[in-house]
Protein backbone atom coordinates (compact mmCIF):
# COMPACT_ATOMS: atom_id res chain seq x y z
CA UNK A 1 0.00 0.00 0.00
CA UNK A 2 1.21 3.45 -0.64
CA UNK A 3 1.31 6.13 1.84
CA UNK A 4 -0.23 9.36 0.43
CA UNK A 5 1.05 12.78 0.61
CA UNK A 6 0.25 14.90 2.54
CA UNK A 7 -3.23 16.92 1.86
CA UNK A 8 -5.06 19.10 3.59
CA UNK A 9 -8.01 16.68 3.99
CA UNK A 10 -6.24 15.45 7.04
CA UNK A 11 -5.50 18.36 8.93
CA UNK A 12 -6.84 18.66 12.74
CA UNK A 13 -6.92 22.55 12.70
CA UNK A 14 -3.79 23.15 14.94
CA UNK A 15 -0.96 24.37 13.00
CA UNK A 16 1.87 22.86 15.12
CA UNK A 17 0.02 19.11 14.95
CA UNK A 18 -0.56 19.48 11.20
CA UNK A 19 2.76 20.92 10.52
CA UNK A 20 4.23 17.70 12.58
CA UNK A 21 1.99 15.41 10.37
CA UNK A 22 3.15 16.68 7.35
CA UNK A 23 6.84 15.60 8.94
CA UNK A 24 5.43 12.24 10.08
CA UNK A 25 4.31 11.59 6.21
CA UNK A 26 7.61 12.44 4.79
CA UNK A 27 9.53 10.27 7.30
CA UNK A 28 7.22 7.78 6.39
CA UNK A 29 7.43 8.12 2.41
CA UNK A 30 11.06 8.13 2.92
CA UNK A 31 10.76 4.74 4.90
CA UNK A 32 8.83 3.15 2.16
CA UNK A 33 11.17 4.09 -0.39
CA UNK A 34 13.74 1.77 1.14
CA UNK A 35 10.97 -0.91 0.88
CA UNK A 36 11.47 -1.72 -2.47
CA UNK A 37 15.42 -1.35 -3.26
CA UNK A 38 18.57 -3.40 -1.42
CA UNK A 39 19.62 -0.99 1.49
CA UNK A 40 21.84 -1.62 4.94
CA UNK A 41 20.31 -2.35 7.69
CA UNK A 42 22.29 1.19 9.00
CA UNK A 43 20.11 2.87 6.64
CA UNK A 44 16.93 0.79 7.46
CA UNK A 45 17.97 1.80 11.38
CA UNK A 46 18.64 5.59 10.41
CA UNK A 47 14.98 5.98 9.15
CA UNK A 48 13.23 4.31 12.46
CA UNK A 49 15.43 6.35 14.46
CA UNK A 50 14.32 9.65 12.86
CA UNK A 51 10.57 8.43 12.69
CA UNK A 52 10.78 7.00 17.00
CA UNK A 53 12.79 10.34 17.72
CA UNK A 54 9.49 12.17 15.79
CA UNK A 55 6.72 10.24 17.31
CA UNK A 56 7.71 10.90 20.54
CA UNK A 57 8.08 14.40 20.23
CA UNK A 58 4.68 14.52 18.54
CA UNK A 59 2.74 12.57 20.46
CA UNK A 60 3.62 14.71 23.46
CA UNK A 61 2.29 17.57 21.73
CA UNK A 62 -0.60 16.02 20.33
CA UNK A 63 -1.57 14.69 23.56
CA UNK A 64 -1.13 18.17 25.33
CA UNK A 65 -3.70 19.53 22.70
CA UNK A 66 -5.61 17.24 22.89
CA UNK A 67 -5.74 18.22 26.78
CA UNK A 68 -6.08 21.90 26.26
CA UNK A 69 -9.11 21.09 24.31
CA UNK A 70 -10.15 18.75 26.74
CA UNK A 71 -10.77 15.88 23.67
CA UNK A 72 -12.85 13.10 25.61
CA UNK A 73 -10.30 10.30 24.24
CA UNK A 74 -7.26 11.53 25.41
CA UNK A 75 -6.82 8.50 27.58
CA UNK A 76 -7.41 5.80 25.14
CA UNK A 77 -5.10 8.08 22.37
CA UNK A 78 -2.40 7.71 25.40
CA UNK A 79 -2.27 4.23 25.02
CA UNK A 80 -2.40 4.04 21.38
CA UNK A 81 0.82 6.14 21.43
CA UNK A 82 2.25 4.23 24.22
CA UNK A 83 1.33 1.00 21.93
CA UNK A 84 3.08 2.43 18.66
CA UNK A 85 6.11 3.24 21.03
CA UNK A 86 6.28 -0.42 22.39
CA UNK A 87 6.06 -1.81 18.70
CA UNK A 88 8.43 0.70 17.15
CA UNK A 89 10.95 -0.29 20.17
CA UNK A 90 10.44 -3.87 19.56
CA UNK A 91 11.11 -3.28 15.84
CA UNK A 92 14.37 -1.49 16.46
CA UNK A 93 15.84 -3.83 18.89
CA UNK A 94 14.88 -6.48 16.65
CA UNK A 95 16.09 -5.18 13.42
CA UNK A 96 17.97 -8.27 11.79
CA UNK A 97 14.60 -9.62 10.46
CA UNK A 98 12.00 -9.23 7.99
CA UNK A 99 12.82 -5.52 9.20
CA UNK A 100 11.37 -4.43 5.71
CA UNK A 101 8.18 -6.11 5.97
CA UNK A 102 8.18 -4.55 9.68
CA UNK A 103 9.15 -1.06 8.95
CA UNK A 104 6.24 -1.16 6.24
CA UNK A 105 3.34 -2.56 8.56
CA UNK A 106 4.72 0.05 11.32
CA UNK A 107 4.73 3.02 8.85
CA UNK A 108 1.11 1.87 6.94
CA UNK A 109 -0.66 0.95 9.91
CA UNK A 110 0.34 3.63 12.26
CA UNK A 111 0.36 6.17 9.37
CA UNK A 112 -2.91 5.44 7.88
CA UNK A 113 -4.54 3.74 10.93
CA UNK A 114 -3.68 6.18 13.35
CA UNK A 115 -3.33 9.70 11.69
CA UNK A 116 -5.77 9.26 9.36
CA UNK A 117 -8.83 7.64 11.25
CA UNK A 118 -7.68 8.03 15.29
CA UNK A 119 -6.21 11.54 14.62
CA UNK A 120 -8.84 12.90 12.49
CA UNK A 121 -11.49 11.98 15.08
CA UNK A 122 -10.19 15.11 16.96
CA UNK A 123 -11.09 17.49 14.60
CA UNK A 124 -14.70 16.35 14.11
CA UNK A 125 -15.09 16.34 17.80
CA UNK A 126 -13.54 19.40 17.72
CA UNK A 127 -15.75 21.05 15.00
CA UNK A 128 -17.97 19.68 17.46
CA UNK A 129 -17.45 21.30 20.17
CA UNK A 130 -15.98 24.39 19.20
CA UNK A 131 -18.32 26.71 21.21
CA UNK A 132 -17.58 24.53 24.67
CA UNK A 133 -14.00 24.54 23.97
CA UNK A 134 -14.01 28.03 23.76
CA UNK A 135 -15.70 28.76 26.63
CA UNK A 136 -13.70 25.89 28.85
CA UNK A 137 -10.36 27.76 27.63
CA UNK A 138 -11.40 30.92 28.48
CA UNK A 139 -12.86 30.02 32.44
CA UNK A 140 -9.33 28.34 32.44
CA UNK A 141 -7.58 31.80 31.64
CA UNK A 142 -9.97 33.65 33.71
CA UNK A 143 -11.05 34.98 30.73
CA UNK A 144 -14.81 35.81 30.85
CA UNK A 145 -16.81 35.40 27.59
CA UNK A 146 -19.81 38.14 26.73
CA UNK A 147 -22.62 36.89 25.47
CA UNK A 148 -24.61 39.88 23.56
CA UNK A 149 -28.52 38.83 23.07
CA UNK A 150 -31.06 41.30 21.67
CA UNK A 151 -35.04 41.95 22.35
CA UNK A 152 -37.34 44.57 20.21
CA UNK A 153 -35.97 47.72 22.25
CA UNK A 154 -32.23 46.99 22.10
CA UNK A 155 -30.57 45.53 19.22
CA UNK A 156 -27.13 44.51 21.31
CA UNK A 157 -26.87 44.08 25.27
CA UNK A 158 -24.66 41.75 27.35
CA UNK A 159 -26.03 38.97 29.29
CA UNK A 160 -24.37 37.28 32.49
CA UNK A 161 -22.99 34.03 32.11
CA UNK A 162 -25.30 31.91 34.30
CA UNK A 163 -28.90 33.79 32.10
CA UNK A 164 -27.14 32.87 29.03
CA UNK A 165 -26.60 29.16 30.30
CA UNK A 166 -30.23 28.76 31.45
CA UNK A 167 -31.20 30.24 27.93
CA UNK A 168 -29.25 27.51 26.76
CA UNK A 169 -31.26 25.08 28.40
CA UNK A 170 -34.50 25.87 27.79
CA UNK A 171 -35.49 28.75 30.21
CA UNK A 172 -37.24 31.99 28.45
CA UNK A 173 -35.92 34.96 29.72
CA UNK A 174 -38.00 38.53 28.89
CA UNK A 175 -37.04 42.18 28.43
CA UNK A 176 -37.96 44.30 31.22
CA UNK A 177 -38.05 47.25 29.43
CA UNK A 178 -40.17 46.01 26.78
CA UNK A 179 -41.46 42.84 27.10
CA UNK A 180 -40.52 40.47 24.36
CA UNK A 181 -38.44 37.34 24.42
CA UNK A 182 -34.43 38.10 24.38
CA UNK A 183 -32.64 36.31 21.53
CA UNK A 184 -28.95 35.11 21.49
CA UNK A 185 -26.73 37.28 19.15
CA UNK A 186 -23.39 35.62 19.69
CA UNK A 187 -20.21 35.60 21.93
CA UNK A 188 -17.72 37.45 22.17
Amino acid sequence: MAIPEWSSKFSINNEIIDEQHKKLFDIANKAQSLINRQVSSDEIRAILAELFEYMKVHFRDEEAYMASIGYPDLDKQHEMHKQIIKDMTALIQDIRYDFKQKLATITEEWLVNHILKEDALIEKWRAAHKEEIKANQAKQSGEEIIHIYKCDCKPAFKVLDTVHKKIQAGQVFHCKKCGSVIEFVRDE
